[in-house]
C-alpha cells in the first residue's frame, strides 16, 4: 500500500501470529526512526527494541496486565535522550522545558511513523502509554541513564487476521478541520448521532463487545481517580531524570 492507503486503513492490532519480524523489516523500520523529522535537528529520539520474553511479560504486568504486550513480536520503547547534547554541547540539568516539549513531539512523530511504515509492510501494532505506572522499574530494566526518559511504547507483529475488526468510527471531519480560523461547529444532535454510531460499532464487533459510546467512555476516563493520581509520580520521575517543568 502507498502512504495514504496505509494511513486510511489503520486499525490498532493487539493479536499476532507469533511470527518474528525479519531482519530486513527491522532494518527498514530503524531507518524510518532515523529519517523522521527532528526539532532543531537535535535528534534526541532513541529506541530500545525489547524482544526478551521475560521483559515483555513484566512490562505487560506493569501496564495493567495488557496481555498483548507479552504476546507481541517486539516492543519498541521510544525515549527522549539528552545525553549526547550533554556530552557535546555542555547542556546541563535541569533541562529547560522546551527539551521535554520538543522531545515528546519528536518521540510521538517517530513512533507514529514507525507504526505507519510497519503497517505498509503488512505488520500491525498499537501505541502503548499504559506502562507509565511502572516507569521507574522499566527504566531500571532498560538501564536508562540520567537524561533519558521513556515516552511511548509500540507493540509490533504479524497480525492475526482472525481478530481484525471494522475500522472504529471517528468524529466527523467538519469537527476536526477548519480553514483560517477556529469554528465551534459541534451540536448536540451531531454528538448524539456519533455516539449512536460508535455504540453500534462496539455492540456488533467480533470481540470485546460492550455497550458504550464516545461521551460515556470519555467521562469514565476523565473520572478515573487512579489515572489522575498517577501523574504526580510521573512528573517526579521526569524531574529526577533532569527535566524541568518551570
Amino acid at each position: 500500500m502507498n502512504a495514504v492507503e496505509t494511513i486510511l486503513n489503520h486499525q490498532s492490532v493487539r493479536n499476532f501470529t507469533g511470527q518474528s519480524l525479519t531482519d530486513e523489516q527491522v532494518k527498514t523500520l530503524s531507518e524510518v526512526v532515523a529519517r523522521t523529522s527532528s526539532s532543531c535537528f537535535f535528534q534526541t529520539v532513541r529506541v530500545i527494541r525489547i524482544t526478551d520474553r521475560e521483559k515483555l511479560e513484566r512490562i505487560a504486568e506493569l501496564s495493567g496486565d495488557q496481555e498483548h504486550i507479552a504476546r507481541c513480536a517486539e516492543f519498541w520503547m521510544f525515549c527522549i535522550d539528552l545525553t549526547l547534547l550533554m556530552q557535546q554541547n555542555e547542556l546541563k540539568a535541569p533541562f529547560p522545558f522546551r527539551f521535554f516539549y520538543s522531545g515528546m513531539n519528536d518521540t510521538s512523530l517517530t513512533c507514529q511513523n514507525v507504526l505507519t511504515a510497519a503497517e505498509s509492510m503488512g505488520l500491525g501494532g498499537t501505541i502503548i502509554g499504559g506502562f507509565k505506572p511502572g516507569i521507574v522499574e522499566i527504566s531500571k530494566m532498560l538501564n536508562l541513564p540520567f537524561g533519558v526518559a521513556p515516552c511511548l511504547g509500540l507493540i509490533l507483529g504479524v497480525p492475526d487476521v482472525n481478530y481484525l475488526e471494522q475500522q472504529k468510527p471517528r468524529l466527523p471531519l467538519d469537527y476536526l478541520i477548519f480553514e483560517n480560523t477556529y469554528k465551534d461547529v459541534v451540536t448536540k444532535e451531531g454528538i448524539d448521532e456519533y455516539n449512536a454510531t460508535l455504540r453500534e460499532y462496539y455492540e456488533n464487533r467480533k470481540y470485546n463487545r460492550r455497550s458504550i459510546d464516545w461521551s460515556s467512555a470519555c467521562s469514565a476516563m476523565l473520572g478515573n481517580t487512579a489515572a489522575k493520581t498517577a501523574l504526580n509520580p510521573l512528573i517526579e520521575y521526569f524531574k529526577g531524570q533532569g527535566f524541568s517543568f518551570d
